[in-house]
């Protein structure tokens, strides 16, 4: 069920590749972080051992793995193109249903959004 820009519900809402849409409010995109994302992350974690700073660890004491996505704020201003209508959508160790893959040219970065949280009417 998605939610239109004047309020009411639409319940076959589909989306296809080149649609516009907007996320509905203050919404969270997020996308595969990048090998180079990945180690920066590390060698912060290396520089903050070697510097003797506490490091994020574990219940185990083991430090923390590096994150496999990255996330966004998107805003309901935000004006979004469609690349795949219906993805399930890589997040951590798991997949999520129900996901549309989106271009945001604010940032210039390719994002997975719940479709439940996109409206295309202004």
């Amino acid at each position: 069920m998605v939610i239109s820009a004047d309020g009411t519900q639409e319940e076959n809402f589909p989306l296809y590749k080149g649609d516009i849409v907007r996320p509905h409010r203050n919404q969270t995109g997020w996308r595969r972080a990048t090998g180079e994302e990945r180690s920066a992350w590390y060698q912060k974690l290396y520089a903050d051992c070697r510097a003797g700073n506490d490091v994020p660890c574990d219940d185990g004491g083991e430090s923390k793995l590096a994150p496999n996505d990255t996330y966004f704020i998107l805003l309901p201003h935000m004006t979004l193109t469609v690349l795949r209508g219906r993805v399930s959508a890589p997040c951590g160790y798991r997949r999520i249903k129900g996901c549309v893959q989106v271009f945001c040219p604010d940032n210039g970065e390719t994002l997975f959004i719940p479709r439940r949280a996109l409206i295309s009417r202004w």
